[in-house]
């Protein structure tokens, strides 16, 4: 079968996201490595948050709590962390190109909801794609492999018919167990010449 749909994950796919740089930028300090956020930033926190079982004001209660003199860091990181994403130019352009030659563009991403309706208003391209799962609303986190089923399923997609862009391993790995075909999302060169690769592979 062809390949008629790529969806795309968020965070290192289409948007730069660097959490010590980010962090560097807010601070003007370079000692992210040995501050609570570094462990807190990927950690229980937040992914319950990504997952939606967090409330986000009890998120950062809760990533304060035994870091209380670190509270207006913790505070000021959560909150503005998403005005800190940047696109990376040619994977949105990638993206258009795809959907322009007839191809449906969906999002996969693991977000909270605080920070993705940010993302929302901040850059258009997110309303122009075709469609989406993300972690907040359907209460899953990739790589559990119901977040894949469900993206599929919302959207009556075919497995074999999709391919997968992330910049995770074990996320890759969970979409081919459904018959997806992956990519693991290296540079933006890699990108172009591995969907090229995929869609001719899928098609010959």
């Amino acid at each position: 079968m062809s390949v008629k749909n790529i969806v795309f994950d968020i965070g290192n796919v289409l948007l730069g996201w660097n959490p010590s740089g980010i962090y560097q930028t807010l601070f003007n300090r370079d000692d992210f490595t040995s501050h609570p956020l570094s462990k807190i930033v990927g950690g229980e926190i937040w992914l319950n948050l990504d997952q939606g079982l967090l409330d986000f004001e009890e998120g950062i209660h809760q990533a304060i709590t035994g870091n209380e003199e670190y509270r207006g860091d913790i505070e000021k990181f959560f909150r503005e962390a998403p005005y800190h994403l940047f696109p990376i130019e040619k994977s949105v352009e990638t993206a258009g190109r795809y959907q322009k030659k007839g191809y449906k563009i969906f999002l996969l991403s693991n977000f909270h909801k605080y920070g993705y309706e940010i993302l929302g208003k901040r850059f258009p391209f997110f309303k122009d794609v075709d469609g989406g799962v993300i972690s907040w609303e359907v209460k899953l986190n990739k790589p559990d492999i119901r977040i894949y089923e469900t993206l599929l399923s919302n959207y009556d997609l075919k497995a074999e018919e999709t391919v997968f862009i992330d910049d995770m391993e074990e996320n890759i790995e969970a979409a081919e167990k459904l018959g997806i075909r992956g990519i693991l999302f290296c540079s933006c060169v890699d990108l172009e010449q591995e969907l090229k690769r995929k869609i001719s592979s899928r098609e010959g």
